[in-house]
């Protein structure tokens, strides 16, 4: 294939992740991965069983990462304000095992499992891609931390709240991703509000740390995705755009 056509495919995929990652924000967490598949496939030209085993590795390793490493973060945000052992023991292990509970539900493990045994078929050297991509995931989930620290910093010009505040923007951030809602609404909100305050930060600080975060994530995804809704051909308005991401979300074509 001419280097021409891959960067044409490159740049689709590449359309293809941004217009979706828009989507996120404004619809359904239900609605992501049908319609994930239905760009890749249309506009990428990308074999079904392929997709299929990517998205699986890609899921399974972001819950994974995404679990252990707020784990974690519960732990080093209760160093701030030192509760009893059994607390942050008991906040760690609930917040690895929501992920665990996702992961391991009746309904998906069946259909995880089939995909993981497509994925480590479809790729040659399986075990190395997935300790690169677990990587990459890693760093981005600890760029929530990066930003949350200081954004954090900024709001209230102390920085011994940035090394906490790091560790509760991961775990609200995946407190908002679990919850299922367009734009993580209330998960991440109510979770960051919360550990702040528990953390010292004063109220009204917490929220704006929040409202900011927000105005981040959603100018960036509109200034990547609406662009990227527009050279796959599905429009530069808002509304078209999401009308047509919905209609590719439930199969028509």
């Amino acid at each position: 294939m001419p280097a021409s056509e891959n960067r044409d495919d490159w740049r689709k995929v590449r359309d293809s992740l941004y217009c979706t990652a828009f989507a996120t924000y404004l619809l359904p967490f239900k609605l992501g991965l049908p319609l994930r598949v239905a760009l890749l496939r249309g506009s990428a030209r990308l074999d079904l069983r392929y997709i299929g085993a990517v998205l699986a590795l890609d899921g399974l390793i972001s819950l994974v990462v995404w679990s252990v490493l707020a784990a974690v973060c519960v732990w080093v945000a209760a160093l701030r304000w030192q509760p009893p052992t059994y607390v942050w023991i008991a906040g760690a292990l609930g917040t690895a095992g929501l992920g665990a509970l996702l992961l391991f539900r009746r309904n998906l493990r069946g259909r995880l499992a089939a995909r993981w045994r497509e994925a480590m078929a479809a790729f040659a050297r399986p075990w190395l891609r997935i300790a690169k991509a677990s990587t990459i995931v890693g760093l981005d989930v600890l760029s929530y931390g990066v930003r949350h620290a200081l954004l954090v910093f900024l709001v209230t010009g102390n920085p011994a709240d940035m090394l906490p505040g790091a560790a509760i923007g991961i775990v609200a951030t995946f407190a908002g991703i679990v919850s299922g809602l367009p734009m993580g609404l209330l998960g991440y909100d109510a979770t960051l509000v919360a550990l702040l305050g528990i953390a010292g930060v004063p109220v009204e600080h917490a929220l704006f740390v929040a409202l900011i975060n927000r105005g981040l994530n959603i100018g960036s995804a509109v200034l990547l995705g609406v662009p990227a809704s527009a050279r796959l051909g599905m429009g530069s308005r808002i509304p078209s755009i999401l009308a047509r991401l919905r209609e590719l979300s439930h199969g028509k074509h």
